[in-house]
């Protein structure tokens, strides 16, 4: 079998993610509107629940063009990468869309309170990310025989 083409097992490539997220705190936020693209590198946040497969992220966000671009244009796109100093060829790619996937939380609404437990200062607005599409690209995949680009799409999450 050729090791370039062989996908990961579901089990396998969930812990994966899980622990290069876990790896990392910031992500480049890129959200668009009216064909004008914004790339906003941002804080992140996600549970400490142990669970592979609650794949949801938080951003503190304050107002301004990004959360009108969402607002318009509810499709965003994140990337999240390991620096190449590391000596490491790792990045990912997640996109979400839709308002059940993108959700605002702001000071009042029902989930806000236990998301600003996850998220670090105080914040008044909160953008709650359920990713539909994951893609992470590890070079070393290679070495266990697996193609260096993996995929997660459908993702079922209770967020």
């Amino acid at each position: 079998m050729n090791s370039e083409l062989k996908q990961m097992p579901l089990n396998e490539l969930k812990k994966e993610i899980k622990a290069f997220l876990d790896a990392r705190k910031a992500l480049v936020l890129c959200t668009c509107s009216e064909n004008v693209p914004r790339a906003t590198p941002m804080d992140f946040y996600m549970t400490k629940d142990g669970d592979d497969d609650n794949f949801t992220i938080y951003v503190g966000l304050s107002p301004g063009r990004k959360v009108k671009n969402i607002e318009n244009n509810p499709v965003v796109s994140i990337g999240i990468y390991t620096p190449m100093d590391t000596g490491k060829i790792q990045g990912m790619q997640i996109t979400a869309s839709g308002r059940k996937n993108l959700v605002f939380l702001r000071k009042g609404d029902n989930d806000f309170e236990s998301a600003q437990k996850i998220v670090k200062g105080k914040r008044t607005l909160i953008l709650k990310i359920i990713p539909e599409i994951i893609e992470l690209l590890d070079y070393d995949f290679a070495k266990r025989g697996y193609a260096i680009f993996q995929r997660l799409e459908n993702i079922d999450v209770m967020g």
